[in-house]
């Protein structure tokens, strides 16, 4: 039996990276030192407003019960208008499982479970919003020495990816975004 499509019922804004942010542990650095960079960000707009309770259980019925997200990030150092990448993430995958869920603390039947990128167990969210910030909330470390960098200033510039493939309850697709530039200095 074929997937029904349902994506016609629904009118999703677009969607798109908000908040993408690149957070160092300092501003100055040797150049012996391991300088530590945080590359955040949130999908916002269609994708999360599709993942909520009610969709979820629509596409269950409908036999469509995971959803998937690949995402990449990485760190460069920007000169002009090129940029130099220092550290890249591998892609990662996370996947939400949509489950009849017998547990009578859940607010709603159809559920989600959430399967994180790093292969650990699988996360069961307390409440809906947990759900979308555990699925679509992203924040990656990164760790390269300061010599690779060389002495001087540095516009370090993060980047972040997500894709999606085609489900019953909205088409597939790509976004993409960077962060403002964060100087450091090493000394």
């Amino acid at each position: 039996m074929p997937l029904a499509d349902r994506r016609g019922e629904y009118s999703w804004g677009e969607t798109r990276l908000d908040n993408v942010r690149l957070i160092t542990d300092k501003k100055s650095y040797s150049t012996g030192d391991t300088v530590n960079v945080n590359v955040a960000f949130r999908v916002v707009g269609g994708l999360r407003e599709a993942f909520h309770p009610d969709v979820w259980t629509v596409a269950w019925e409908d036999f469509d019960k995971i959803m998937r997200l690949t995402l990449k990030e990485s760190v460069g150092t920007q000169r002009g208008l090129l940029t130099k990448t220092l550290a890249r993430m591998r892609k990662d995958v996370r996947r939400a499982s949509f489950y009849w869920s017998r547990d009578p603390d859940l607010p709603y039947r159809i559920w989600a479970m959430i399967m994180p990128e790093d292969g650990g167990p699988p996360q069961i969210p307390r409440s809906v919003e947990d759900a979308k910030r555990r699925m679509l909330d992203v924040e990656k470390s990164f760790r390269f020495p300061a010599s690779a960098l060389g002495e001087g200033k540095h516009r370090l510039v993060g980047k972040a990816s997500a894709a999606w493939g085609r489900r019953s309850f909205i088409e597939k697709g790509a976004v993409s975004s960077k962060s403002k530039p964060v100087v450091i200095d090493v000394e």
